[in-house]
């Protein structure tokens, strides 16, 4: 590479799709993708958490599922390096409760929990094709995720692990949110079943 002054950005070459592509073509994604996906997302926040980064944007249309079934979290244009934040940035349908209540005042100070709560949000929507309360104008859906009860799965084929762990990582209270640390030990993604089968169908359908 030749020597000159400015700035220089190596970036990564892949190839892949964003998990929203995926939800675009595939209208629902299977409970064990949404599991390998989510523990994979999970990983790479717990790293990012420890850093005192927050990334206050992360949606189905910033993680990356390359065509090897690695998963990638991208765009940290709206990212902090901070242990807590008062950054109203990011996408609001993905926006944590005590995000939402700050774009107001943008007083409140938040924590890493903020990206857990997207991250929920993102695998509701990678189990029914939609986010939570889609249908409503933006400023009724910001008053039913701040006011209202957590969002659930609807639909009933979802396993009772899935279930659960939506509703450990859509608490609305920050304090009761686990950590991306914590919830690596949840069944519904310390156990897999047949993870090999899952990254396979991955790669074949990317292929």
């Amino acid at each position: 590479m030749p020597e000159r002054e400015g700035l220089w950005i190596s970036m990564e070459r892949w190839s892949g799709v964003s998990v929203q592509e995926l939800i675009n073509t595939r209208r629902s994604l299977s409970e064990d993708w949404i599991a390998y996906i989510c523990r994979e997302v999970l990983q790479g926040l717990c790293h990012l958490h420890k850093q005192k980064v927050i990334h206050h944007d992360l949606r189905p249309q910033n993680i990356i599922v390359t065509s090897s079934a690695d998963v990638k979290i991208t765009d940290f244009s709206s990212a902090t390096m901070e242990t807590s934040s008062v950054s109203t940035s990011g996408t609001i349908p993905y926006m944590a409760p005590e995000v939402l209540s700050n774009i107001s005042t943008k007083t409140i100070r938040y924590n890493s929990k903020a990206d857990i709560w997207s991250l929920g949000i993102s695998a509701l929507e990678m189990a029914e094709g939609y986010y939570p309360f889609s249908r409503l104008p933006e400023n009724k859906l910001m008053k039913r995720v701040m006011h209202g009860p957590a969002p659930t799965l609807l639909w009933d084929k979802w396993s009772d692990n899935f279930r659960a762990f939506i509703s450990k990582i859509l608490q609305k209270n920050a304090a009761w949110r686990p950590s991306a640390e914590q919830l690596l030990s949840h069944p519904f993604i310390s156990n897999i079943p047949n993870e090999r089968g899952v990254t396979d169908s991955i790669k074949w359908y990317l292929h």
